[in-house]
């Protein structure tokens, strides 16, 4: 990169008409609690792709031109007077959720459903798919300096599956039944066998995932292991999926919903629900996740390098969005700012 666009902020925008732009601002300044980070390596979450594809995902519209993002990774540029964690060139990952920190919610330990957080590129609050951004100091954390900064930026979808597994009810050794083999899947499946868990076994349609699913120490699922396992996740955000995730927990178990199904609105069969007086719970994000995100990421209990199969610069990020969006073979695709990191 010149020295002239350096002095540049690039900013990839997404609009109403699933148009992917890159743009050149100005820098921004930090604020005194805040830093600005030099954003070094994304990856494209599914909603990205929710936003790119169909403009919308759940309660959030696609209504004007926003910057999309928030898996990130990257270095402090500059920090505000009243910051005192990091300096200036400490390498960071981001947590994108803000919340107020003085709710209810918040002060309970659960601020992931603070009424009043700002979350990093839910539309139309702009996200971290540019050169330069500014947060919150309280929002990011130090990364270990032998983690890439494209590992890194996997954190943020670890402290999901990390989330997801601290909303499960089991004992060592349970067992588990993952529906959904894609990124926060494969974490998942990760995340649970790290925290204890035993067998687990991976659902989904694409031989590719289930491939690397088995590499990771997965099982597959057998129509005849029905109404078994002590845990369910679905990441799969499959209304059919979800139909018939009480039918595969045993009674007494926990089904934990991660993904989110398009259009909201899914049939369940209510009888096994009951009969089997099953834990049902639901996952917004993550909370109190990302040290254990990092460190986990950082010793080798979540694997990255089989899951990031494409990666692009900055420039190339349209087509980024459209590989991802289109192709099977891609499980995880990251955008590097800086391809010499």
């Amino acid at each position: 990169m010149s020295e002239q666009n350096k002095q540049l902020n690039r900013c990839l925008y997404l609009d109403q008409h699933h148009q992917l732009t890159l743009v050149s601002e100005a820098i921004p300044k930090p604020k005194p609690d805040e830093v600005l980070v030099a954003i070094k390596a994304n990856g494209i979450c599914g909603s990205d792709i929710h936003f790119f594809k169909e403009g919308r995902l759940g309660n959030f519209v696609v209504d004007r031109p926003y910057i999309p993002g928030h898996e990130a990774s990257g270095e402090i540029a500059a920090c505000g007077h009243l910051v005192k964690h990091v300096s200036p060139g400490d390498k960071v990952v981001l947590e994108p959720g803000i919340p107020c920190g003085r709710c209810s919610v918040c002060r309970g330990g659960r601020y992931n459903l603070c009424p009043d957080v700002i979350f990093l590129s839910a539309p139309p609050v702009n996200g971290t798919f540019c050169d330069y951004l500014t947060i919150r100091a309280d929002a990011v954390f130090k990364m270990p300096d032998h983690l890439s900064f494209a590992d890194a930026a996997m954190a943020e979808p670890a402290a999901v599956a990390i989330h997801a597994v601290n909303r499960a009810s089991f004992s060592p050794g349970a067992s588990a039944l993952i529906v959904g083999a894609g990124p926060i899947g494969l974490m998942t499946l990760q995340a649970f066998m790290a925290a204890g868990g035993g067998q687990a076994d991976c659902l989904d349609l694409q031989e590719k995932r289930l491939a690397v699913a088995d590499g990771l120490g997965a099982g597959r699922f057998d129509a005849g292991s029905s109404n078994r396992y002590d845990v369910v996740f679905d990441t799969s955000g499959s209304a059919k999926a979800c139909a018939a995730l009480f039918s595969h927990a045993r009674p007494g178990a926990c089904v934990v919903q991660v993904g989110w199904p398009a259009g909201n609105d899914v049939t369940m069969n209510i009888a096994d629900f009951i009969e089997k007086e099953l834990d049902y719970v639901g996952v917004n994000r993550y909370a109190n996740a990302f040290p254990t995100a990092i460190q986990w990421l950082a010793d080798g209990r979540i694997k990255t390098k089989p899951l990031l199969t494409h990666t692009f610069t900055l420039e190339e990020a349209p087509e980024a969005f459209k590989k991802a969006s289109e192709s099977v073979d891609v499980i995880k695709a990251i955008v590097m700012n800086d391809c010499s990191v």
